[in-house]
C-alpha cells in the first residue's frame, strides 16, 4: 500500500509538471504581450475606461491616378487592456466610394490576434444608409495591460468624398496623429475647427515631389455622444479636407475649390434626374383647382407632399447627393428629402411657379459656404418666388405653415440652383415668441379638492410635433396624449378631461381647453391650507453636469408661460407667499412671481430660452438659477382661517 501511494504521488507530480510545460509558452507569450507599467499610468489617466490606445495613427496618401484624385488610408491602433478578459468589436466603415483593404490584429510580439470578422448595413439615428457598411472586428484580450495593434486599410476612390476627420475616438487616445502626403501637383487644403484648448501640432515638410502634413494631438478623452446635443462638429477638434485641384499631364483639373464647383458638382447630378411630369399633372390641377391666390396654390401642393409622402431618411451612393425622380417619389409615395424637394419643385413648376432645387446644411453643421466641401451640406429643400417674395418650403417638416421654418434650418445658408450660378441666402431666423406655450388657469378650492379650468395655447415648434404625434397614433390613445400634456402625471384620482379636440391647423395655434380637479395639492393642517399652485415644476431637475462637453441643446427656443388665478375660498386670508424669482442671462431669462390683488392669488412662471441652448460657458450660471428655482418650487402658499 505504501508502494501504491509513492507511486500516485510521483504521478501527480509528474502530471502538474507536465501542465506546467504546457502553459509556460502560453504565461511567455502573455509576459511578452503585456505591459503593467504603461497600463497602470494610463489607467491613473483614464480612469473608468476598459481600453485605451497608446499610439492611434492615420496616414492619408494623396495620389492622382485614372484623372482622378484618389487617397489612401493606413491606420494603426495601438490598444492596451486596462481590464482584464475584456472583448471588443472595432469597426471599420466603407461604401461606394471607400473600398476596404487588408485588416490585420497582431500582438505586440507580432503574432496574429484571432479575430471574428462581420460586415453589413449600417443604421444611425434612424437614417439608413443603403450602400454605407460597416466591419467589426471582433477580438479578445485576456489579460490586464494585454498590447495589440489593429491595422486597417481604405481607399477614397474620389476625395471629394473624403470630407471630416476628428482627432478623437471611441477609445481613450495618448497620442494621435494625423498624416497626409500630397503630392505636389495637387492642391489639398485643412480647415482646422475647435482646435483651442487641445494643443494640436501641425508640421509641415517637404518630401521629394511631396508634402507631408502632421497633426499631433495627446490625451484625448473617449469620444461620448450626449443626450440634447447639436454633435461632435460643434465641440470636438477635427479637420475639414478640402480637395481643392491636380494637375496630370500639364492639365489642371478641378475638384471643389469653390462654392462654384461645389454647386457645379450638385447641379450635375440634378441635370441627371429623368423627372416625368406628366404623372403628376392631374394631381396638381386637383390640388389647386379652387385656390385663389398664388399663395393658396403653393399651401394646396406643399401641404399635400407633407400629408401624403413618407419621410425616409437614406443615402445610396451618389443618390446621396441626388434626388430621385418626381414621379418615383409620387407613384411610390415615400422619398428622402431630395427626393420630396424635387417632388414639390415638380409640381411647383407645373403649378407655374419658378421653383427651386435648395441645399442646406442643418445647424448640426457649425459651417456655411465658407467651407467648399459636401461636408457643408446635409439636406434640401425648395424655395419658390413669388413676385418679391420667397418661400422655402421643406416638406419633411410635416405639419409646418407656408412661411415658417424648421428650427434646424433657421439662420443657416441656403445654396438655391440659379442656371449655371447659384445664389446663397440666409433662413430667417424666429424669435423664441414663434414658439410659445402659454398656459392660462382660473383655480377654486373646494373643500380639499383644487379645481380648475384652462386653456393651453401652443405655438411654433411644439404645435407641428404634437400634430405629428396625435395624428400618428389610436384615437383613444389621442385623449391621454393631451390630458397629460394640460395635467402630467395625474392620477386615476384626478378628474382631467380636455373638452375640446383641437384641430388639425397649420396656420392657427393649438388650443386645447380642459378641466381638472386635483386631490393631492392641498394640505389641511388645523386652521392652516397649504397649497401647491404649480406641480409641473417646469425645468426643476435639469441641472447641467460638471463634466458635459458641449452645450444643452432643447431642439428648439424655449418661451413657456404659465399664469395661475386662486379665488380665495371665503375665511381665508393669504398669511405666506413663496418669494418671487427673476433671473435674466444671455442664454435664458426666468420669471415667477406670487401677488395677492384682493380675493385672488396670482401666479406666473415664464422661462425663456432665447437661442434654444444654454451654452457650456453658462452651465454654472444656470444652474445657480435652478437651485434658486427649486427653493421657490419648494415653497408654498399658505392660507390661513381667520375667526
Amino acid at each position: 500500500m505504501h508502494l501504491s501511494i509513492h507511486r500516485l504521488h510521483i504521478a501527480g507530480k509528474n502530471a502538474v509538471l507536465a501542465v506546467a510545460m504546457l502553459l509556460l509558452p502560453v504565461l511567455a507569450t502573455a509576459q511578452k504581450n503585456t505591459n503593467a507599467e504603461r497600463a497602470a499610468a494610463l489607467r491613473a489617466r483614464f480612469k473608468d475606461a476598459k481600453l485605451a490606445s497608446y499610439g492611434y495613427r492615420s496616414e492619408y496618401t494623396f495620389d492622382i491616378r485614372n484623372s482622378t484624385l484618389q487617397a489612401t488610408l493606413k491606420e494603426q491602433l495601438d490598444i492596451i487592456s486596462l481590464d482584464g478578459s475584456v472583448t471588443y468589436n472595432r469597426p471599420v466603415f466603407y461604401n461606394d466610394n471607400i473600398t476596404v483593404g487588408d485588416t490585420e490584429v497582431n500582438y505586440a510580439s507580432g503574432k496574429s490576434v484571432p479575430v471574428s470578422k462581420t460586415c453589413g448595413n449600417y443604421e444611425v439615428e434612424d437614417v439608413f444608409y443603403s450602400d454605407a457598411k460597416v466591419c467589426a472586428y471582433k477580438f479578445f484580450l485576456l489579460s490586464p495591460g494585454t498590447e495589440v495593434t489593429f491595422t486597417s486599410r481604405e481607399t477614397y476612390t474620389d476625395t471629394r468624398y473624403l470630407t471630416k476627420i476628428f482627432f478623437h475616438d471611441e477609445l481613450p487616445v495618448e497620442e494621435r496623429t494625423i498624416t497626409f502626403s500630397i503630392p505636389n501637383s495637387a492642391t489639398v487644403e485643412f480647415i482646422e475647427k475647435n482646435f483651442e484648448g487641445y494643443g494640436i501640432t501641425r508640421t509641415v515638410t517637404p518630401d521629394g515631389s511631396r508634402k507631408l502634413y502632421r497633426y499631433t494631438a495627446k490625451d484625448l478623452k473617449a469620444m461620448k455622444g450626449e443626450p440634447h446635443s447639436l454633435g461632435p462638429l460643434h465641440n470636438y477638434p477635427h479637420l475639414v479636407v478640402i480637395s481643392k485641384d491636380f494637375t496630370a499631364s500639364n492639365v489642371k483639373t478641378n475638384v471643389i475649390a469653390s462654392v462654384d464647383d461645389l454647386y457645379k458638382w450638385y447641379a450635375s447630378l440634378v441635370k441627371e434626374v429623368k423627372n416625368d411630369q406628366a404623372p403628376l399633372k392631374a394631381e396638381v390641377a386637383r390640388l389647386t383647382a379652387t385656390a385663389k391666390t398664388p399663395e393658396e396654390k403653393i399651401k394646396a401642393i406643399y401641404y399635400w407632399v407633407q400629408d401624403n409622402i413618407k419621410y425616409i431618411a437614406f443615402e445610396d451612393g451618389i443618390a446621396g447627393l441626388k434626388p430621385d425622380a418626381a414621379q418615383n417619389v409620387y407613384n411610390n409615395r415615400y422619398g428622402d428629402c431630395k427626393g420630396m424637394a424635387n417632388l414639390t419643385k415638380e409640381m411647383l413648376k407645373i403649378a407655374g411657379f419658378d421653383a427651386r432645387i435648395t441645399w442646406i446644411g442643418t445647424n448640426r453643421i457649425p459651417y456655411g459656404y465658407e467651407v467648399p466641401s459636401l461636408a457643408v451640406d446635409n439636406h434640401m429643400i425648395c424655395t419658390v418666388a413669388v413676385g418679391d417674395k420667397q418661400y422655402i418650403l421643406d416638406a419633411t417638416e410635416k405639419y409646418i405653415a407656408l412661411g415658417m421654418h424648421g428650427e434646424r434650418i433657421q439662420g443657416k445658408e441656403m445654396l438655391i440652383e440659379n442656371g449655371d450660378k447659384f445664389i446663397v441666402k440666409k433662413v430667417p431666423v424666429a424669435g423664441a415668441d414663434q414658439n410659445l406655450i402659454l398656459q392660462e388657469e382660473s383655480l377654486v378650492l373646494e373643500g380639499d379638492l383644487l379645481r380648475g379650468q384652462g386653456a393651453m395655447t401652443i405655438h411654433g415648434e411644439s404645435k407641428k410635433n404634437i400634430l405629428y404625434m396625435s395624428t400618428n397614433i389610436r384615437q383613444e390613445d389621442q385623449h391621454k396624449l393631451f390630458d397629460n400634456l394640460v395635467v402630467p402625471d395625474y392620477t386615476n384620482a384626478d378628474q382631467v378631461k380636455v373638452t375640446n379636440t383641437p384641430p388639425v391647423d397649420r396656420e392657427k395655434a393649438m388650443e386645447i381647453k380642459y378641466t381638472y380637479g386635483l386631490t393631492n395639492k392641498v394640505t389641511r393642517f388645523d386652521s392652516e391650507l397649504y397649497i401647491d399652485v404649480d406641480w409641473n415644476k417646469a425645468f426643476k431637475n435639469l441641472k447641467m453636469e460638471d463634466e458635459r462637453q458641449s452645450d444643452y441643446y432643447f431642439n428648439r427656443k424655449i418661451n413657456t408661460k404659465v399664469t395661475k388665478k386662486l379665488t380665495l375660498p371665503k375665511g381665508y386670508a393669504v398669511t405666506h407667499l413663496p418669494k418671487g424669482l427673476r433671473k435674466n442671462s444671455d442664454d435664458f431669462s426666468i420669471l415667477v412671481s406670487f401677488e395677492q390683488k384682493g380675493s385672488e392669488l396670482l401666479y406666473t412662471n415664464q422661462v425663456i430660452i432665447h437661442h434654444g441652448r444654454i451654452k457650456k460657458s453658462d452651465f454654472a450660471t444656470w444652474n445657480a438659477a435652478i437651485q434658486e428655482l427649486n427653493e421657490v418650487y419648494n415653497d408654498q402658499v399658505v392660507l390661513t382661517k381667520q375667526n
